[in-house]
């Protein structure tokens, strides 16, 4: 009796087969995880925004400062800091694809000298400084920098936003910290970049294209993103990152569409010239547009 059997060219062809629908479906599982990531880290930020919204809500329509005056959030506050009661679980305050490394950080800022801990969202801070007169700097954004001495205004109240549907809250930005310097604040201003805790460039819709935006938040240079459209968010989701918003509400978009039409393009700074004080009313960032 003849015993039945796969040949060998029958075995090729089944394997050739199973590569194929490999080849095919594997791009389609990467895309469907990357997706799953990007829900995740959506409801991250509005769940963290919502945080924010309650402690707006407990001191008199005030937003936390991003940044406390002495750059020592356990000393005089930052939200990731300050907001803590209303944020139970670290995991809201980080992105499914963060990589969170710590290996650029100052030694001082890990355990078991100091309780810093990685974090993926940064608050609007946007700080604008008028060319014109000094440059003397004002805090457009929600949640900045409280350096009174130097700066126009530094706590923002919730009436003041003109915008609330319109107007960020938080966006994503890796290699960001919990309790020092910038590392929870985007401010739009990058002589911040080097030492002080994080990048700082805003998104620009007019930005370089060719050059890698780079900067050296710690003890080591990064490559923030790989062009100046993007500024410093975050960007793992097919050119997309989430963005939370005064009103609550969160999304991913294309960071260059949060300020797409600055009146000057800028790399060091934004040095407006309109009329009303350098708001730019297509400016995301700008609380007071």
């Amino acid at each position: 009796m003849q015993k039945k059997a796969f040949t060998l060219i029958e075995l090729l062809v089944v394997i050739a087969i199973i590569a194929i629908l490999a080849a095919i479906l594997f791009p389609v599982f990467a895309q469907a995880k990357l997706a799953a990531k990007k829900i995740s880290s959506v409801s991250n930020i509005k769940q963290a925004s919502l945080a924010i919204l309650m402690y707006n809500n407990d001191f008199d329509d005030m937003f936390a400062a991003g940044c406390g005056s002495q750059w020592w959030y356990p000393r005089d506050g930052g939200w990731a800091w300050s907001t803590q009661p209303y944020i139970k679980s670290l995991a809201l305050l980080r992105d499914p694809t963060d990589t969170l490394s710590t290996a650029g950080w100052y030694t001082w800022l890990l355990p078991p000298n100091n309780p810093g801990v990685a974090i993926s969202y940064a608050s609007n801070g946007y700080l604008w400084q008028d060319s014109n007169n000094g440059y003397k700097t004002y805090m457009y954004g929600v949640m900045g920098v409280a350096q009174p001495s130097w700066m126009g205004n530094t706590y923002t109240n919730g009436t003041q936003v003109t915008q609330p549907a319109n107007t960020i809250l938080m966006a994503t930005r890796a290699d960001g910290q919990n309790l020092w310097g910038m590392g929870d604040v985007i401010s739009g201003v990058t002589w911040w970049d080097n030492g002080s805790g994080g990048a700082g460039l805003l998104p620009n819709g007019h930005g370089d294209t060719v050059n890698p935006y780079k900067a050296k938040p710690y003890n080591t240079t990064i490559t923030v993103n790989a062009n100046h459209l993007w500024g410093c968010v975050y960007t793992p989701y097919s050119n997309q990152a989430p963005f939370a918003f005064v009103d609550g509400h969160a999304k991913s978009m294309n960071p260059a569409q949060t300020n797409p039409n600055p009146s000057n393009t800028y790399i060091t700074g934004p040095s407006y010239s309109l009329g009303d004080s350098g708001h730019d009313p297509q400016n995301m960032w700008d609380a007071y547009r």
